[in-house]
Protein backbone atom coordinates (compact mmCIF):
# COMPACT_ATOMS: atom_id res chain seq x y z
CA UNK A 1 0.00 0.00 0.00
CA UNK A 2 1.12 3.54 -0.72
CA UNK A 3 1.43 6.10 2.06
CA UNK A 4 -0.81 9.18 2.05
CA UNK A 5 2.14 11.33 0.92
CA UNK A 6 2.92 8.97 -1.94
CA UNK A 7 -0.73 8.99 -3.01
CA UNK A 8 -0.81 12.79 -2.95
CA UNK A 9 2.23 12.96 -5.22
CA UNK A 10 0.95 10.37 -7.71
CA UNK A 11 -0.78 11.48 -10.90
CA UNK A 12 -4.17 10.08 -11.87
CA UNK A 13 -5.64 10.33 -15.35
CA UNK A 14 -9.42 10.24 -15.66
CA UNK A 15 -10.06 8.91 -19.16
CA UNK A 16 -13.43 9.03 -20.88
CA UNK A 17 -13.50 6.66 -23.85
CA UNK A 18 -17.06 6.22 -25.13
CA UNK A 19 -16.10 3.52 -27.62
CA UNK A 20 -19.06 1.50 -28.87
CA UNK A 21 -17.85 -0.22 -32.05
CA UNK A 22 -16.18 -3.08 -30.15
CA UNK A 23 -19.60 -4.34 -29.13
CA UNK A 24 -21.38 -2.80 -32.12
CA UNK A 25 -23.78 -0.99 -29.78
CA UNK A 26 -24.09 2.80 -30.09
CA UNK A 27 -25.76 2.92 -26.65
CA UNK A 28 -22.31 2.41 -25.08
CA UNK A 29 -21.37 5.93 -26.24
CA UNK A 30 -24.19 7.41 -24.17
CA UNK A 31 -23.50 4.93 -21.37
CA UNK A 32 -19.89 6.10 -21.01
CA UNK A 33 -20.90 9.76 -20.98
CA UNK A 34 -23.45 9.07 -18.25
CA UNK A 35 -20.89 7.13 -16.19
CA UNK A 36 -18.51 10.06 -16.32
CA UNK A 37 -21.31 12.48 -15.39
CA UNK A 38 -22.57 10.31 -12.52
CA UNK A 39 -19.14 9.62 -11.02
CA UNK A 40 -17.91 11.87 -8.20
CA UNK A 41 -15.98 14.93 -9.33
CA UNK A 42 -12.22 14.76 -8.83
CA UNK A 43 -9.29 17.10 -9.33
CA UNK A 44 -7.58 14.58 -11.58
CA UNK A 45 -6.45 15.32 -15.11
CA UNK A 46 -9.35 14.56 -17.46
CA UNK A 47 -9.21 13.61 -21.13
CA UNK A 48 -11.71 12.26 -23.65
CA UNK A 49 -10.62 9.95 -26.44
CA UNK A 50 -12.35 11.01 -29.68
CA UNK A 51 -14.78 8.31 -30.78
CA UNK A 52 -16.64 8.39 -34.08
CA UNK A 53 -20.43 8.13 -33.97
CA UNK A 54 -20.59 7.16 -37.64
CA UNK A 55 -22.54 3.90 -38.01
CA UNK A 56 -22.76 3.62 -41.79
CA UNK A 57 -19.89 2.10 -43.73
CA UNK A 58 -18.42 0.04 -40.91
CA UNK A 59 -17.32 -3.37 -42.12
CA UNK A 60 -15.88 -6.61 -40.87
CA UNK A 61 -12.17 -6.72 -41.70
CA UNK A 62 -9.93 -9.66 -40.80
CA UNK A 63 -12.80 -11.05 -38.77
CA UNK A 64 -13.32 -7.89 -36.68
CA UNK A 65 -16.23 -5.46 -37.00
CA UNK A 66 -15.10 -1.81 -37.39
CA UNK A 67 -11.46 -2.89 -37.12
CA UNK A 68 -10.01 0.32 -38.60
CA UNK A 69 -12.04 2.60 -36.32
CA UNK A 70 -11.10 0.51 -33.28
CA UNK A 71 -7.39 0.57 -34.10
CA UNK A 72 -7.46 4.34 -34.54
CA UNK A 73 -9.21 4.80 -31.21
CA UNK A 74 -6.73 2.43 -29.55
CA UNK A 75 -3.78 4.44 -30.86
CA UNK A 76 -5.46 7.72 -29.86
CA UNK A 77 -6.01 6.41 -26.33
CA UNK A 78 -2.40 5.26 -26.11
CA UNK A 79 -1.20 8.69 -27.22
CA UNK A 80 -3.35 10.45 -24.61
CA UNK A 81 -2.03 8.20 -21.85
CA UNK A 82 1.59 8.60 -22.88
CA UNK A 83 1.16 12.37 -23.06
CA UNK A 84 0.26 12.48 -19.37
CA UNK A 85 2.38 9.53 -18.12
CA UNK A 86 0.02 8.92 -15.17
CA UNK A 87 0.64 6.70 -12.16
CA UNK A 88 -3.03 5.68 -12.04
CA UNK A 89 -5.84 5.59 -14.58
CA UNK A 90 -9.62 5.71 -14.25
CA UNK A 91 -11.48 4.67 -17.39
CA UNK A 92 -15.11 5.30 -18.20
CA UNK A 93 -16.11 3.18 -21.21
CA UNK A 94 -17.58 2.24 -23.64
CA UNK A 95 -17.18 -1.40 -24.53
CA UNK A 96 -14.56 -3.59 -22.84
CA UNK A 97 -12.03 -2.90 -25.61
CA UNK A 98 -11.28 0.45 -23.94
CA UNK A 99 -9.15 -1.43 -21.39
CA UNK A 100 -6.44 -2.43 -23.86
CA UNK A 101 -4.49 0.84 -23.82
CA UNK A 102 -4.60 1.61 -20.05
CA UNK A 103 -3.78 -1.93 -18.92
CA UNK A 104 -0.97 -2.19 -21.48
CA UNK A 105 0.50 1.09 -20.24
CA UNK A 106 0.25 0.30 -16.52
CA UNK A 107 1.50 -3.27 -16.89
CA UNK A 108 4.55 -1.94 -18.72
CA UNK A 109 5.07 0.97 -16.32
CA UNK A 110 5.13 -1.37 -13.31
CA UNK A 111 7.32 -4.03 -14.95
CA UNK A 112 4.56 -6.61 -15.26
CA UNK A 113 3.89 -6.62 -11.52
CA UNK A 114 0.18 -5.74 -11.86
CA UNK A 115 -2.63 -8.10 -10.90
CA UNK A 116 -5.73 -7.74 -13.06
CA UNK A 117 -9.10 -8.42 -11.46
CA UNK A 118 -11.41 -9.09 -14.40
CA UNK A 119 -14.79 -8.42 -12.78
CA UNK A 120 -16.97 -9.51 -15.65
CA UNK A 121 -19.61 -12.04 -16.64
CA UNK A 122 -17.47 -12.98 -19.67
CA UNK A 123 -13.82 -14.06 -20.12
CA UNK A 124 -13.07 -11.75 -23.10
CA UNK A 125 -10.41 -14.08 -24.51
CA UNK A 126 -12.16 -14.81 -27.81
CA UNK A 127 -10.55 -14.31 -31.22
CA UNK A 128 -11.64 -13.09 -34.67
CA UNK A 129 -12.13 -16.57 -36.09
CA UNK A 130 -14.80 -17.25 -33.46
CA UNK A 131 -16.37 -13.84 -32.78
CA UNK A 132 -16.32 -10.56 -34.71
CA UNK A 133 -16.92 -8.12 -31.82
CA UNK A 134 -13.54 -6.97 -30.53
CA UNK A 135 -14.70 -6.23 -26.99
CA UNK A 136 -14.66 -9.99 -26.44
CA UNK A 137 -10.98 -10.20 -27.53
CA UNK A 138 -9.37 -7.64 -25.25
CA UNK A 139 -8.00 -9.85 -22.47
CA UNK A 140 -6.79 -12.31 -25.10
CA UNK A 141 -4.89 -9.45 -26.78
CA UNK A 142 -3.23 -8.63 -23.45
CA UNK A 143 -2.13 -12.27 -23.25
CA UNK A 144 -0.75 -12.18 -26.80
CA UNK A 145 -3.51 -13.87 -28.80
CA UNK A 146 -5.81 -12.48 -31.48
CA UNK A 147 -5.34 -9.87 -34.20
CA UNK A 148 -1.65 -9.04 -34.60
CA UNK A 149 -2.14 -5.27 -34.76
CA UNK A 150 -4.06 -5.19 -31.48
CA UNK A 151 -1.49 -7.48 -29.87
CA UNK A 152 1.38 -5.33 -31.17
CA UNK A 153 -0.06 -2.42 -29.14
CA UNK A 154 0.81 -4.35 -25.95
CA UNK A 155 4.46 -3.58 -25.07
CA UNK A 156 4.63 -6.20 -22.31
CA UNK A 157 2.25 -9.16 -22.31
CA UNK A 158 0.28 -9.77 -19.14
CA UNK A 159 1.40 -12.73 -17.04
CA UNK A 160 -1.56 -15.15 -16.93
CA UNK A 161 -0.71 -15.86 -13.28
CA UNK A 162 -1.63 -12.23 -12.59
CA UNK A 163 -5.23 -12.54 -13.82
CA UNK A 164 -8.23 -13.39 -11.67
CA UNK A 165 -11.78 -13.56 -12.98
CA UNK A 166 -14.26 -12.28 -10.40
CA UNK A 167 -17.94 -13.11 -10.86
CA UNK A 168 -17.49 -14.92 -14.19
CA UNK A 169 -20.61 -16.89 -15.09
CA UNK A 170 -20.59 -17.36 -18.87
CA UNK A 171 -18.00 -18.67 -21.31
CA UNK A 172 -18.01 -20.05 -24.85
CA UNK A 173 -16.18 -23.25 -25.87
CA UNK A 174 -13.52 -21.22 -27.70
CA UNK A 175 -12.96 -19.17 -24.55
CA UNK A 176 -12.80 -22.23 -22.30
CA UNK A 177 -9.96 -23.54 -24.45
CA UNK A 178 -7.95 -20.32 -23.98
CA UNK A 179 -8.67 -20.24 -20.25
CA UNK A 180 -7.39 -23.80 -19.93
CA UNK A 181 -4.36 -22.99 -22.09
CA UNK A 182 -3.31 -20.19 -19.74
CA UNK A 183 -4.69 -21.83 -16.57
CA UNK A 184 -6.62 -18.68 -15.65
CA UNK A 185 -8.09 -18.45 -12.16
CA UNK A 186 -11.79 -17.90 -11.47
CA UNK A 187 -13.85 -16.87 -8.46
CA UNK A 188 -17.50 -17.50 -9.44
CA UNK A 189 -20.43 -15.42 -8.12
CA UNK A 190 -21.42 -17.92 -5.45
CA UNK A 191 -18.01 -17.63 -3.76
CA UNK A 192 -18.46 -13.87 -3.34
CA UNK A 193 -21.75 -13.90 -1.48
CA UNK A 194 -20.56 -14.38 2.11
CA UNK A 195 -17.25 -12.54 2.05
CA UNK A 196 -14.31 -11.49 -0.14
CA UNK A 197 -11.89 -14.13 1.13
CA UNK A 198 -11.53 -16.02 -2.16
CA UNK A 199 -10.33 -12.85 -3.92
CA UNK A 200 -8.18 -11.64 -1.03
CA UNK A 201 -6.55 -15.06 -0.61
CA UNK A 202 -5.67 -15.18 -4.31
CA UNK A 203 -4.10 -11.72 -4.09
CA UNK A 204 -2.20 -12.69 -0.96
CA UNK A 205 -0.71 -15.65 -2.81
CA UNK A 206 0.03 -13.67 -5.99
CA UNK A 207 1.59 -10.79 -4.02
CA UNK A 208 1.35 -8.13 -6.75
CA UNK A 209 2.69 -4.66 -6.06
CA UNK A 210 -0.25 -3.10 -7.97
CA UNK A 211 -3.81 -4.00 -8.92
CA UNK A 212 -5.97 -2.99 -11.90
CA UNK A 213 -9.73 -3.52 -11.61
CA UNK A 214 -11.72 -4.08 -14.79
CA UNK A 215 -15.40 -3.76 -13.89
CA UNK A 216 -17.86 -4.71 -16.62
CA UNK A 217 -21.30 -3.80 -15.31
CA UNK A 218 -22.75 -6.97 -16.85
CA UNK A 219 -21.29 -8.90 -13.91
CA UNK A 220 -24.17 -7.48 -11.87
CA UNK A 221 -27.52 -9.18 -11.35
CA UNK A 222 -29.54 -7.57 -14.14
CA UNK A 223 -32.80 -7.97 -12.20
CA UNK A 224 -31.31 -5.48 -9.74
CA UNK A 225 -29.33 -3.28 -12.17
CA UNK A 226 -31.04 -3.04 -15.53
CA UNK A 227 -28.67 -0.81 -17.50
CA UNK A 228 -26.83 -3.72 -19.14
CA UNK A 229 -27.30 -5.43 -22.49
CA UNK A 230 -28.90 -8.53 -20.90
CA UNK A 231 -31.81 -6.42 -19.62
CA UNK A 232 -33.32 -5.78 -23.06
CA UNK A 233 -36.91 -4.80 -22.19
CA UNK A 234 -38.30 -6.75 -25.15
CA UNK A 235 -36.62 -9.97 -23.99
CA UNK A 236 -36.38 -9.38 -20.25
CA UNK A 237 -38.43 -12.34 -19.01
CA UNK A 238 -36.70 -14.69 -21.45
CA UNK A 239 -33.28 -13.54 -20.24
CA UNK A 240 -34.31 -13.95 -16.60
CA UNK A 241 -35.24 -17.55 -17.30
CA UNK A 242 -32.17 -18.43 -19.37
CA UNK A 243 -29.16 -16.56 -17.98
CA UNK A 244 -27.27 -17.39 -14.79
CA UNK A 245 -27.68 -14.99 -11.88
CA UNK A 246 -25.05 -12.30 -11.51
CA UNK A 247 -23.68 -10.69 -8.37
CA UNK A 248 -25.51 -8.06 -6.36
CA UNK A 249 -24.25 -4.50 -6.51
CA UNK A 250 -23.50 -4.49 -2.76
CA UNK A 251 -21.46 -7.68 -3.12
CA UNK A 252 -19.24 -6.18 -5.83
CA UNK A 253 -18.88 -2.92 -3.88
CA UNK A 254 -17.77 -4.87 -0.80
CA UNK A 255 -15.27 -6.98 -2.74
CA UNK A 256 -13.68 -3.96 -4.43
CA UNK A 257 -13.57 -1.99 -1.18
CA UNK A 258 -11.91 -4.93 0.60
CA UNK A 259 -9.32 -5.22 -2.17
CA UNK A 260 -8.60 -1.48 -2.08
CA UNK A 261 -8.10 -1.55 1.70
CA UNK A 262 -5.34 -4.14 1.35
CA UNK A 263 -3.73 -3.40 -2.04
CA UNK A 264 -2.47 -0.54 -4.19
CA UNK A 265 -5.09 0.11 -6.89
CA UNK A 266 -3.53 1.78 -9.94
CA UNK A 267 -6.43 1.40 -12.33
CA UNK A 268 -10.20 1.16 -12.43
CA UNK A 269 -12.09 0.69 -15.67
CA UNK A 270 -15.89 0.68 -15.71
CA UNK A 271 -17.47 -0.52 -18.94
CA UNK A 272 -20.56 -1.61 -20.88
CA UNK A 273 -23.13 0.65 -19.32
CA UNK A 274 -26.22 0.13 -21.50
CA UNK A 275 -28.83 2.67 -20.33
CA UNK A 276 -31.92 1.27 -22.04
CA UNK A 277 -34.36 3.91 -20.80
CA UNK A 278 -32.06 6.89 -21.38
CA UNK A 279 -31.17 5.55 -24.84
CA UNK A 280 -34.84 5.21 -25.79
CA UNK A 281 -35.64 8.62 -24.31
CA UNK A 282 -32.83 10.24 -26.28
CA UNK A 283 -34.26 8.77 -29.48
CA UNK A 284 -37.76 9.96 -28.57
CA UNK A 285 -36.60 13.52 -27.90
CA UNK A 286 -34.93 13.61 -31.31
CA UNK A 287 -38.31 12.94 -32.93
CA UNK A 288 -40.53 15.46 -31.11
CA UNK A 289 -41.81 18.85 -32.36
CA UNK A 290 -39.72 21.97 -31.73
CA UNK A 291 -36.73 20.06 -30.32
CA UNK A 292 -36.32 17.32 -32.90
CA UNK A 293 -37.23 16.11 -36.37
CA UNK A 294 -40.88 15.10 -36.75
CA UNK A 295 -40.02 13.22 -39.94
CA UNK A 296 -37.43 11.04 -38.24
CA UNK A 297 -38.58 7.42 -38.01
CA UNK A 298 -35.39 5.67 -36.91
CA UNK A 299 -35.73 3.70 -33.68
CA UNK A 300 -32.81 3.01 -31.33
CA UNK A 301 -30.41 0.44 -32.77
CA UNK A 302 -28.58 -2.26 -30.84
CA UNK A 303 -26.73 -5.48 -31.48
CA UNK A 304 -28.19 -8.41 -29.59
CA UNK A 305 -24.99 -10.46 -29.56
CA UNK A 306 -22.96 -10.58 -26.36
Amino acid sequence: MMTKNEEAKSKTLRLLMPQWQGGNNPAYFLGAQLLNWLAPNTNDVQEEVPVSLKEKGLEVEKGIFARRALLKQLHDATAVIKKHSPDRIIVFGGDCGVELAPISYLNDKYDGDVAILWVDAHPDVNSPEHFENQHAHVLGNLLGIGDEEFVSAVPRLVNPNNILYVGLNDRQPSEKKVMEQFNLSVVPPEELIEDSSAVLNWLEEAKPSKVFIHFDLDVLDFTEFRSVLFANPSAYEKMKAELPKGSSMETIIRVLQDVAKAHDIVGLGITEHFPWDAYALKNMLQRLPLIGDINKEDTPSFNWIF
